[in-house]
């Protein structure tokens, strides 16, 4: 069954601040989106991998790491859309025809492991959507306008989204050409997915699986990573 990897990493990154993007801030020398190829590589599973970047960085990544790249079988990067939803399917237009599994990944979450990766595989070949995610651990409160507490919301069926999704390829392409041309943006591609009525599945995953967002997740990936 061949599995198409999708590495979407074409988002604007507002709450890191700065001028490197990103994808492209290194951690021990190497590019964040590298580390997250390499997690990708080493699942044999993954029978291609399409990055995604922003337009404008398309050709300096071409430029700068072309020749890794190729090493790591990384032959297409694709730009990035207006939305994520947009960077996506983007990436999804440019999978193999062939391909039966897709998986869509966050390239700033460096630290997911091999065999979670394998696992939402499996779990696609079985129910056809899964997702893996972590479940809460804190305390969570739902407010009112006014900042007062309304309620304490029962944490034991609440779970944090990760990536990578995982989809049968028909599925999240009908689903994708749903809403493409809706206004509505999407946080995850697991929620258009159950807006459209299909049932998504969990796979547990582990915390280390973090999302670089702000400078203090570089500080902790560099210390998971090392």
């Amino acid at each position: 069954m061949k599995v198409s990897g999708i590495l979407v990493g074409a988002g604007l990154g507002l709450r890191m601040g700065g001028k490197v993007k990103k994808p492209f801030i290194r951690i021990h020398d190497k590019p964040v989106f590298l580390h997250t190829i390499d997690r990708f590589s080493q699942c044999s599973l993954v029978t291609e991998m399409v990055l995604v970047v922003g337009e404008s960085e398309r050709d300096y990544v071409l430029d700068t790491w072309r020749d890794l790249l190729d090493a790591y079988g990384v032959k297409k990067i694709v730009p990035g859309g207006k939305r994520r939803q947009d960077s996506v399917f983007n990436g999804l237009s440019n999978v193999d025809t062939d391909a039966e599994i897709v998986l869509i990944h966050d390239a700033v979450r460096p630290l997911v492991k091999k065999e979670h990766i394998e696992e939402v595989i499996h779990k696609v070949k079985e129910c056809k959507a899964a997702i893996l995610a972590a479940p809460m651990k804190a305390t969570v409160k739902e407010i009112n306008d006014d900042f007062s507490i309304k309620r304490t919301v029962p944490r034991s069926k609440l779970w944090m989204a990760q990536t990578p999704q995982g989809f049968e390829k028909n599925l999240i392409m009908k689903v994708f050409h749903q809403f493409r041309n809706t206004e509505r943006e999407f946080t995850d591609d697991a929620q258009m997915v159950e807006e459209a009525g299909y049932p998504v599945y969990i796979v547990p995953g582990s915390d280390d699986n973090i999302k670089i967002t702000t400078p203090d997740d570089i500080s902790i990936a560099a210390a998971l990573l090392k």
